[in-house]
């Protein structure tokens, strides 16, 4: 059997994955044995007839040792490149004391592709532009340009013969989803507290939303296949639905009202990757469409 470490577990990913062995969903990747490693979790360690949860509960830079596993996945992000640099230096002291090379997985961002300039869907061969990533504002730019500072260190980690991979992570829906101020949790929470679902935006926003389910048998299956090659995959689905449309989908099913504000302007936010790598390469598919994800956790 086969363990598991998750870096930076208190967010979406780290969380959707810890679920995804809780219930069963990683007895077939043979993994019975997750540690998760965050500041932000204050949780002590789970065990199951079929899988072992143990959280390290600090800064990864306050952690001294830690467990041999078969397998990493790499969720710490810091907007600050420089305590990025901080916690990935500091992981590859620890990373040394391993006697086996683990397999690792970066979960990266489409962000880093930059704003896009058309209505098209990214692939993984597009060239990184810092001009398209200045196009954006405040955090989102701080946030992709971190995400390329730590694709490049895990490119270099093949260099060394580690079997690493990258997942450039778009965006998804699940239960946790809830917790995290996106638009989507935003008009969920909505209908789910309200009697009016309220959507304000002067844009057109173009989204594509895969299930946590979806997305940790993705990230399980990449991380699998990692070389030293370090195979690059986007992650999330490639159904593109405007955000004004998702609105009126979510007030159908809950049967509530919508207030809609929006201008005529031209701008637009189009955010959607194209899958065809990993449908190739991995046999990977989309097996939740976005009506049942979006039945899955609004209450009715």
């Amino acid at each position: 059997m086969k363990k598991l470490l998750i870096l930076g577990g208190s967010g979406f990913i780290g969380t959707s994955i810890v679920d995804h062995g809780v219930n069963k969903k990683l007895i077939k990747d043979k993994i019975n044995e997750i540690y998760v490693i965050s500041r932000g979790n204050k949780l002590k360690q789970k065990k199951y007839k079929h899988i072992k949860i143990t959280y390290i509960n600090k800064c990864i830079l306050n952690v001294k040792k830690i467990p041999h596993v078969n397998y990493i996945i790499y969720c710490l992000k810091n907007k600050s490149i420089k305590v990025s640099n901080n916690y990935f230096n500091h992981f590859l002291k620890l990373l040394k004391t391993f006697k086996n090379k683990p397999k690792i997985l970066f979960t990266s961002s489409g962000a880093i592709y930059g704003k896009n300039t058309n209505k098209k869907k990214n692939k993984e061969n597009k060239k990184i532009k810092i001009d398209l990533i200045e196009n954006f504002n405040g955090y989102k730019k701080k946030y992709a340009k971190e995400k390329v500072f730590v694709e490049n260190k895990i490119k270099r980690l093949g260099l060394q013969n580690y079997k690493v991979s990258i997942a450039r992570c778009y965006t998804f829906i699940g239960k946790n989803i809830l917790k995290y101020n996106y638009a989507i949790s935003d008009l969920i929470n909505d209908s789910n507290n309200m009697n009016v679902i309220k959507l304000n935006t002067n844009i057109d926003v173009y989204r594509s939303y895969m299930h946590s389910d979806d997305m940790c048998n993705w990230l399980i299956t990449i991380l699998k296949n990692s070389s030293t090659k370090c195979s690059i995959y986007n992650v999330g689905s490639d159904k593109v639905i405007n955000l004004k449309d998702l609105t009126k989908k979510i007030a159908t099913i809950t049967n509530k009202k919508i207030t809609l504000k929006t201008n005529k302007s031209k701008k637009f936010d189009y955010y959607v990757p194209s899958i065809t790598k990993a449908h190739k390469k991995l046999n990977l598919k989309i097996s939740i469409n976005l009506n049942d994800a979006l039945n899955s956790i609004i209450k009715i």
